[in-house]
């Protein structure tokens, strides 16, 4: 009996884990698609002001094809209150600079602000 309820109590532990991870933000990928996670309201989580703004940036040029689904990114921290209306970076192994524009929670321009010369 003591090792059934020890087992549900380590089952239990893991699952509230499990739920609260759902709550931070991050970008997911699959092989098709990105979706941000976390990132319905910047009281969701504590970070989700610092990082929220960068993961929908990040969406955005991968689905607006501006950066491969795999990129990987270098964000340039901004400065002043969060969240950022404006967001940069670099895609890293490319040299690629970009920049969002963000109101709110939404991306309202996402481009490549500077393309490597040849």
């Amino acid at each position: 009996m003591l090792i059934v309820a020890g087992l549900a109590g380590i089952a239990f532990w893991g699952l509230f884990q499990l739920l609260d991870n759902l709550k931070e933000p991050g970008l997911l990928r699959t092989t098709k698609a990105a979706a941000v996670k976390g990132c319905g309201s910047l009281d969701d989580h504590k970070d989700a002001p610092r990082l929220c703004p960068q993961f929908l940036c990040q969406k955005a040029l991968i689905d607006r094809k501006l950066a491969a689904l795999d990129s990987r990114f270098d964000m340039v921290a901004g400065e002043g209150p969060y969240p950022q209306p404006v967001v940069r970076g670099t895609i890293v192994g490319t040299g690629q600079s970009f920049e969002c524009t963000l109101a709110e929670l939404k991306v309202t321009d996402a481009k490549i602000i500077e393309r490597p010369t040849n």
